[in-house]
């Protein structure tokens, strides 16, 4: 079977460029479990139609692990990113760490910080999400009481200098290394599909704090950021409200059609 495909380009669109999609709230609506984020649609889409094109390089970067990015992702092409891109996955199936001297680190790491995150999950609503390289706090079910408790406690353990985290739509990411940053996963795919020398343009969309440090990043480098949600993480964003509406405003800007017909052979 052979899928057929039909997209139409504008000329401009043609220039080498990479997409840096995150995917929890930007390529998958927000759900309060993550086990149930699943790509939109709309997304899934755009992102086929992205990789049919010569010179187009599109990457998922998210903080989850990449055996869960993977599953969620079917889409032949893409890059897979997982732990805020210290792991990764080719188009073509190969695995990789970006820096495997940092494996030992991060189980150090994560032996000192773990215990002082304990007590979190003893407190009603908060789901405690281990991601490897680093954890998750969900306060999307606590009161308002627990969610400042959290909060509280969180910015004592950052003020005490024993941990650092990005406040992300009702959680907090914890990396277990001070390394660990979306900034610094498009940095390293990007130099590794040869897009950091002033000759490709980047494109990147996300929603959170550690999406905000990868969007500067791309936006000093000339790039383009997107924001999804209801507000710009950083002035330089252009605003989105969903995932769908992502999908809908680059292939506005980008003139870039639907998928066309699909003939099965």
């Amino acid at each position: 079977m052979r899928l057929e495909k039909s997209v139409a380009i504008t000329p401009d669109f043609g220039q080498e460029t990479i997409w840096f999609f995150d995917f929890d709230g930007t390529l998958s609506e927000f759900v309060p479990n993550p086990d149930e984020a699943e790509i939109h649609p709309a997304c899934r889409d755009l992102l086929r139609d992205l990789t049919a094109v010569p010179l187009q390089r599109v990457a998922i970067l998210s903080s989850r692990l990449l055996d869960d990015v993977i599953k969620r992702v079917h889409i032949p092409g893409v890059y897979l990113g997982g732990g805020c891109g210290m792991e990764w996955r080719r188009p073509s199936g190969e695995r990789f760490l970006v820096d495997p001297t940092q494996v030992a680190p991060l189980k150090k790491n994560r032996q000192a910080i773990m215990p002082s995150l304990q007590k979190l999950g003893r407190i009603p609503g908060i789901d405690m999400e281990d991601k490897r390289w680093s954890i998750a706090v969900h306060v999307r079910r606590a009161s308002k009481a627990g969610k400042y408790l959290v909060e509280m406690y969180l910015g004592e353990l950052r003020r005490r200098r024993m941990l650092r985290y990005f406040r992300g739509r009702d959680a907090f990411e914890i990396p277990f290394l001070a390394g660990i940053n979306k900034a610094i996963g498009a940095k390293l795919i990007a130099e590794i599909l040869r897009c950091d020398h002033g000759v490709s343009r980047m494109v990147y969309a996300g929603d959170d704090e550690n999406d905000a440090m990868a969007m500067k990043w791309v936006v000093r480098k000339g790039g383009m950021a997107f924001a999804v949600g209801k507000k710009a993480i950083i002035p330089a964003a252009r605003l989105v409200s969903s995932p769908a509406s992502l999908a809908a405003e680059i292939r506005h800007l980008f003139k870039i059609s639907k998928i066309g017909p699909i003939t099965e052979k």
